[in-house]
């Protein structure tokens, strides 16, 4: 017969109550009582019960990471990856397993989100809908938004500084000597796509620079359609001489295209990305690019939602995170 929580509490010398809050609400309990409690547990080969914990505390013990299909999968996406490491790091430091899905999995045909009871909160990412969230919020589920701003009634959003890495990457360029300088802009939800263009448009204007509407493109965030947006802009006869892409992935396809015209980057194009993903470090030469702190964000969202599953308010509904610029040879 294997070991029970009345074991443990004879052991370490603590009541089978504060064993149990050792599992299930480990804030309320000391330090030096957790250590005794959980060294005691380990040479009894004794582990809680998941089933009744949660039977105990009302909870599934489990959170739904929803990232929109044009994303998914989340696992291989740049961006997206090591915000979902560092998700399902923080979630399994609380004993949270965490389910990986996109809207379309949990989307009624009216357009609503449906996940019954099944999770005790949800983080959305990228692209949503104030109707999406709210259908969530209606079920009494709390609810993050990441890497996207509604303006909603205590919805706690966690974003970056998207306009201040633009204006940081154009002036990058501009400080280079550059003066013809394109936008490969990746369809992103609104609120990024926004703050990038603004940034782009912002600088060129106060570096005294026209922006051309032929260097400027709206591409799907994809490797594919960055080649073939750059290959469009090397047919023109006075083609630009850089390139700003918003996202790590469309610049590798630019850069491809470069390359493959049999010209030199940075010498015939320069080329500055967004997000600082693992893109950046394949290619060659490596990306210059805008850092954001992925792990920092999904360590963010995944701790704010915890909060909000506690009962606890948000204590401010946007938080942004800052961007550096990286620089490297491709500029």
């Amino acid at each position: 017969m294997g070991s029970t929580i009345i074991d443990v509490a004879k052991k370490c010398g603590y009541s089978k109550a504060t064993v149990s809050r050792a599992y299930t609400e480990p804030n309320s309990v000391s330090e030096k009582a957790k250590m005794k409690i959980y060294a005691a547990a380990k040479s009894l080969n004794y582990t809680p019960n998941a089933i009744a914990r949660a039977m105990v505390r009302q909870r599934t013990e489990n959170i739904a990471f929803i990232i929109h299909e044009k994303q998914s999968p989340a696992v291989l996406n740049p961006f997206y990856s090591p915000i979902l490491e560092a998700v399902m790091r923080e979630s399994a430091r609380r004993n949270y397993s965490v389910f990986v899905i996109t809207n379309q999995d949990v989307q009624l045909p009216n357009g609503d989100l449906y996940i019954k009871k099944q999770m005790d909160g949800v983080i959305f990412v990228g692209e949503a809908s104030s109707k999406m969230i709210g259908s969530l919020r209606e079920q009494k589920i709390p609810v993050v938004l990441l890497n996207n701003y509604l303006d909603m009634e205590n919805l706690l959003c966690i974003t970056t500084s998207h306009y201040e890495g633009a204006v940081s990457a154009v002036n990058h360029l501009c400080d280079r000597g550059h003066r013809s300088i394109a936008l490969l802009a990746g369809r992103f939800s609104p609120q990024v796509n926004e703050a990038r263009y603004k940034g782009y448009f912002d600088t060129l204007s106060r570096r005294g620079l026209k922006a051309d509407p032929r260097y400027i493109l709206d591409i799907e965030p994809t490797l594919e359609a960055g080649e073939q947006a750059m290959r469009n802009l090397l047919q023109q006869e006075d083609r630009p001489t850089a390139v700003f892409c918003t996202n790590d992935t469309v610049a590798a396809g630019a850069m491809k295209a470069v390359i493959r015209a049999g010209l030199r980057i940075p010498e015939d194009m320069a080329v500055v990305g967004f997000d600082d993903s693992t893109v950046s470090h394949i290619v060659e030469p490596e990306l210059t690019t805008v850092r954001i702190d992925m792990d920092l964000m999904g360590k963010l969202a995944a701790e704010k939602l915890f909060d909000l599953i506690e009962g606890a308010p948000p204590a401010e509904t946007k938080i942004e995170i800052p961007t550096e610029l990286i620089v490297r040879k491709s500029s």
